[in-house]
């Protein structure tokens, strides 16, 4: 029996969790979101709305706030298909997209959780380089293997090590936020000689926007992995509620800080390691020791997730029967392989930038069908386990991504409407998910009209007769 031991390798993979297995609390929730978001990577997207795009400081904040509430309020709602269907999140998208059709996104999710496990791990070993005096590959090599162990151990062990790191994650983020309040210029303008400035002070708020809701939707595909064990009559409010809040509390916070850290540091922060940042700021003493290994412990804490999801999104993707814990491995070591690159600082920046703008044109769409799908589905019992062949939401989330394409704004492609306007920044992320979760309203619709007709044919027979 699983349940709840810690000590024991998680023995359920993608199928349905059963109820003499479920255990915990919503509450739990907070603990495990708040501490895989208090992590330096959150914090380097605030850096990188102000550093690149040369946001003004005041509409990075608005911009980073609203991103963070439309992203994570998307996670909270899909976080409470956890208890409900006892299976992680992209087998729960087969509701929606069907079996077949959902191996797409459940293949794009997989993608992400090794482009997230890679680039995280980068931001650790440089940390632990710093702190040590080890070399890069050394601190790479240690961030891994300790990772991997956490995604392989499972749900039980990643729930109580995510809850264990909340205090420790809050006290050194707060030294951090301390010496940046000290120094940062709050009113600071916007800057038209940042590197990626083009669309001027109006595209800057949205990028602000963009980056933060593109953060926050990198999550959104794996909300019920950690919520599946929960008992089914868990109250659907409190586990909105609680992921809600320990997602947006710590990725508000630090993304604020980090947009502020630009104007408190003459450096490039665009163009160096996020430990120089540190250094900068709080010297190489015993302080700045503690918020570096605070950087190492936030990598591991996000990272034992991504990994974890992204191994059972695989199992979904390939629809193979291997045990998890080897996928979390196999998954670990292709991520380790990504990560070994991250040596040079300046093409690690503009890689984390620009993967992070491509990884909600696949998942705002996504979320959209879902989150439509859930809608029109409440009060109906159904069995993801049950589902085969290509439903609606798939071709919603085809016509969602081609309606966004256009307004892709970034540099591994612009899109004719962004090329043509500038100032609007990048508001794919929003159209693709308005237009897929409109898509999707009229297909089912559809489908449930032409289902109804026969029924309806059937009644007037027998009235007739």
């Amino acid at each position: 029996m699983y349940r709840d031991q810690v000590l024991e390798i998680e023995p359920t993979g993608i199928e349905p969790v059963g109820d003499a297995q479920r255990h915990g609390s919503p509450r739990d929730l907070f603990g495990v979101w708040f501490s895989a978001n208090a992590e330096i990577a959150t914090w380097m997207v605030g850096v990188f709305v102000t550093s690149l795009y040369g946001t003004d400081l005041r509409s990075a904040i608005v911009g980073i706030v609203l991103g963070n509430v439309a992203g994570f309020g998307l996670l909270g709602i899909l976080g409470t298909f956890g208890p409900r269907y006892g299976v992680p999140q992209m087998v729960a998208s087969r509701l929606a997209f069907g079996r077949t059709g959902n191996a797409a996104p459940a293949g794009l999710s997989f993608l992400a959780g090794i482009g997230w496990f890679a680039i995280n791990t980068v931001f650790g070993a440089y940390a632990l380089q710093t702190i040590a005096g080890i070399g890069y590959f050394v601190g790479l090599a240690i961030m891994l293997v300790l990772q991997i162990a956490l995604a392989i151990y499972g749900y039980n062990m990643i729930h109580a090590f995510e809850r264990a790191s909340v205090a420790l994650l809050a006290a050194g983020f707060l030294l951090l936020g301390a010496a940046t309040i000290a120094h940062a210029n709050w009113s600071a303008p916007f800057n038209a000689h940042a590197p990626l400035a083009n669309g001027g002070a109006l595209a800057g708020f949205i990028y602000a926007t963009a980056l933060a809701f593109s953060y926050a939707t990198g999550w959104v595909p794996c909300a019920s992995d950690y919520s599946r064990y929960l008992p089914r009559a868990t109250d659907p409010r409190a586990i909105w509620r609680y992921s809600f809040l320990g997602c947006a509390i710590p990725c508000i916070a630090l993304e604020i800080l980090g947009a502020a850290t630009v104007s408190a540091t003459p450096m490039n922060l665009g163009n160096a390691l996020p430990t120089d940042a540190i250094s900068h700021l709080l010297g190489s003493g015993i302080v700045a020791k503690l918020v570096l290994a605070t950087v190492v412990l936030g990598t591991l804490t996000a990272n034992c997730m991504n990994l974890y999801s992204g191994a059972l999104a695989a199992l979904v993707a390939f629809d193979v029967r291997v045990k998890r814990a080897i996928a979390a491995a196999v998954v670990g070591v292709v991520g380790a392989l990504l990560a070994t690159g991250g040596g040079h600082p300046r093409e690690t920046a503009e890689l984390y930038t620009n993967f992070l703008l491509v990884l909600s044109y696949w998942a705002a769409p996504w979320a959209g069908v879902v989150l439509v799908d859930w809608a029109l589905a409440r009060g109906v019992e159904r069995d993801p386990e049950r589902v085969r062949g290509v439903r609606a939401g798939f071709f919603a989330w085809l016509i969602g991504l081609a309606a966004s394409l256009p307004f892709w704004n970034q540099a591994w492609f612009t899109g004719p409407l962004a090329r043509a306007f500038p100032q609007i920044g990048d508001l794919s992320y929003y159209v693709g998910l308005c237009a897929a979760a409109l898509a999707m309203w009229a297909l089912e619709t559809l489908r449930r009209r032409d289902d109804a007709e026969p029924a309806r044919g059937e009644l007037r027979a027998a009235a007739n007769d």
